[in-house]
C-alpha cells in the first residue's frame, strides 16, 4: 500500500530540520502502516504542559529546536497506540534514515521512558 501525508502532517513536518523532512517524506510512501505527524517544532509553553502531564520528562526536548517529530499510527484507518505497530513503523523509518545517511534515535528504543511516537536526530551529528 502507498501512503501520503495530509496537509496537517506536511505543515508540522515543514517546521523541522530538512533531514527529518526528507526521511519522513520518503518513509510514508511505503510504510507498513499509515502514520501522521502529530508534532514537529514545539513551543516552550507546550513542552512545559507535556512535562507537567508526565508525557515528557525533559525541558531539553529536541522538539524545541525542530530536531524531532512525533507520529500517530493508523491501522485499518483507525488510530492505534499499540507498540507493535510503532515498532514496525520505526523499523521501516530507521531503515530509510540509514539509506539517507541520517542518524535517527527512536523513542521506543529508550530504556527508562519508552516513547513509541517519538523520533529525533542523533545529538552526535545534530547537537
Amino acid at each position: 500500500m502507498t501512503y501520503q501525508f495530509g496537509q496537517k502532517s506536511l505543515e508540522k513536518l515543514a517546521t523541522v530540520h530538512p533531514d527529518l523532512q526528507r526521511v519522513f517524506k520518503e518513509a510514508i510512501t511505503n510504510s507498513p502502516y499509515d502514520f501522521s505527524i502529530t508534532e514537529g517544532v514545539r513551543s516552550l509553553e507546550r513542552q512545559k504542559e507535556l512535562v507537567a502531564a508526565r508525557k515528557s520528562t525533559t525541558m531539553n526536548s529536541r522538539h524545541l529546536k525542530g530536531l524531532a517529530v512525533d507520529v500517530a499510527v493508523f491501522v485499518d484507518g483507525k488510530l492505534s497506540w499499540d507498540m507493535k505497530y510503532y515498532k514496525a513503523v520505526a523499523d521501516h523509518v530507521k531503515a530509510v534514515a540509514i539509506l539517507n545517511d541520517v542518524p535517527l534515535v527512536w523513542g521506543g528504543d529508550w530504556i527508562t521512558f519508552k516513547d513509541g511516537p517519538h523520533y529525533e536526530l542523533d545529538r552526535k551529528r545534530y547537537p
